[in-house]
């Protein structure tokens, strides 16, 4: 499983020669969804359960950033959803998805459900792509525009090692700029065989780093790496890709954290657009404190506070109950002398660029 780096992730997104034409026949429909139950890659619906979710919210008027190898608008899975975007710096290509990864982060968060299709978990939200050459100023450029054009949530869908002091400044300064503009921010932990710990920037100051769980709701070391900065867990195992419902990308593996990033980017966009005068901080507070507890009491490096449970989350009444559990009063691990309430307010969706893995079950 590569994780690419943030010029790779911009490289491979700003090549839009030769994008496959997305398949409008539905012919994936009865794989999707038969007798009642989800199938196949599909589990996460009924494990998370958005039918109950969709009762309460399908994320209308939230936007999303996606900041990741592009989003092929024209897949009828995304038919409506998608919304101008841009590259940084602009090279004349636009958002095209010539690998497929941004356009499945895409239909998980936010997709239609036409023609049979699954819906993303937040059916209702708009997706708003952004690609860049991977630079930190790039980047920091990318998420400034993000903030300025509206969305509510960010996905950041880059992962590298740890940067460079300068590097780690500037996106520290992006991700504050988003806290201070009340825009969430989700990001992938990383993806193991790859990584050794959490990469950046899911490990920066206030971010939702997200690590994954099979249909079993249990930790997959052999998929996701764990660490204290991990906030929530959800599902990233044998998750169906873009590239089998005709776009690019066949050879995205269906594992990874970039899939349990992009759900709990849908989760919040459900919760913001059911309680719009909370702000990104309590959002986040809500979701973490009625995640479903796993892992060893407290704060667990596996699990962070739990797996994210959508129906809970947006059901829970505003303020936090004063006898919860301690271990999901707080989200930030630790301070790194950042004030409490920047480390509250931001927070990222980084996918993590997975190519060309054996479906054993070991990364590469």
């Amino acid at each position: 499983m590569t994780i690419r780096t943030l010029a790779c992730l911009a490289a491979g997104a700003l090549v839009g020669a030769g994008l496959p034409a997305a398949a409008a026949d539905g012919h994936y429909a009865d794989r999707h969804y038969a007798d009642g139950h989800y199938a196949d890659g599909h589990y996460w619906v009924e494990q998370l359960r958005l039918d109950q979710a969709w009762r309460l919210s399908t994320g209308a008027g939230v936007t999303v950033g996606v900041l990741d190898t592009g989003v092929n608008a024209g897949h009828p899975n995304l038919a409506g959803a998608v919304l101008p975007g841009r590259a940084f710096p602009d090279l004349g290509q636009g958002v095209q998805d010539a690998w497929g990864h941004g356009t499945t982060v895409a239909m998980l968060i936010a997709g239609r459900g036409v023609d049979g299709a699954t819906k993303g978990v937040a059916p209702g939200a708009a997706i708003l792509p952004v690609t860049t050459s991977g630079t930190s100023d790039a980047v920091s450029e990318a998420l400034h525009w993000l903030v300025d054009q509206g969305a509510g949530v960010i996905n950041l869908s880059v992962g590298r090692a740890r940067p460079s002091a300068r590097s780690a400044a500037v996106l520290d300064e992006a991700l504050a700029y988003a806290a201070r503009h009340d825009v969430v921010v989700v990001a992938a932990a990383g993806n193991s065989g790859t990584d050794t710990g959490v990469t950046t920037p899911a490990d920066r100051p206030g971010v939702v780093a997200v690590s994954a769980v099979d249909r079993t709701g249990r930790f997959r070391p052999d998929v996701s790496v764990s660490g204290p900065e991990v906030a929530l867990a959800a599902p990233g195992v044998a998750i169906v890709t873009a590239g089998e419902a005709g776009v690019a990308g066949n050879d995205l593996s269906p594992d990874g954290t970039s899939y349990s990033a992009a759900l709990v980017s849908g989760v919040i966009a459900l919760a913001r657009a059911a309680h719009p005068d909370e702000s990104a901080a309590e959002t986040v507070q809500r979701v973490l404190t009625t995640a479903r507890p796993a892992g060893a009491e407290g704060r667990d490096p596996e699990y962070g506070y739990g797996v994210v449970d959508p129906p809970a989350a947006l059901a829970a009444p505003p303020a936090v109950k004063a006898d919860a559990p301690a271990r999901r009063t707080a989200w930030w691990p630790h301070a790194l002398g950042v004030p409490a309430a920047v480390l509250v307010l931001a927070g990222a969706v980084v996918v993590l660029r997975r190519r060309n893995r054996p479906r054993s079950g070991t990364a590469r």
